[in-house]
């Protein structure tokens, strides 16, 4: 199966809400693991809770279910110190610390850098 790549179009999605936080994540990533990246990631089954798609050098992960926009990572790879900006209207995702959101966030990456199947 030739590998798809992931738009906007995709999946219906909501934008980021005007409630929100940002923070930066420090990480490396090879060429290998951002081509992966770029390629983005759609739901297949239930229990794919996210959607993925990557546009020019920035990353939008929604829940799926919702179509809620959790988290935006604009990439720098100059410096590998990557700028996020996460939801934080309590009615689309409750999460309020930085420290889990970025745990969560490395998680996902972790996961989205494999080889994909879509």
């Amino acid at each position: 199966m030739e590998k798809r790549i992931a738009v906007k179009s995709d999946w219906e999605t909501n934008d980021m809400p005007v409630r929100n936080a940002q923070f930066k994540l420090e990480r490396h990533f090879t060429d290998a693991e951002l081509h992966n990246l770029k390629c983005g990631f759609i739901p297949v089954e239930m229990e794919d809770r996210w959607f993925m798609y990557f546009e020019n050098d920035t990353m939008y992960i929604h829940r799926s279910w919702t179509g809620n926009c959790i988290y935006i990572v604009e990439f720098n790879f100059k410096t590998d110190v990557h700028s996020v900006v996460v939801n934080r209207d309590k009615e689309q995702y409750t999460c309020t610390s930085t420290k889990e959101d970025l745990q969560q966030l490395n998680q996902l990456l972790n996961r989205f850098i494999q080889p994909k199947r879509i």
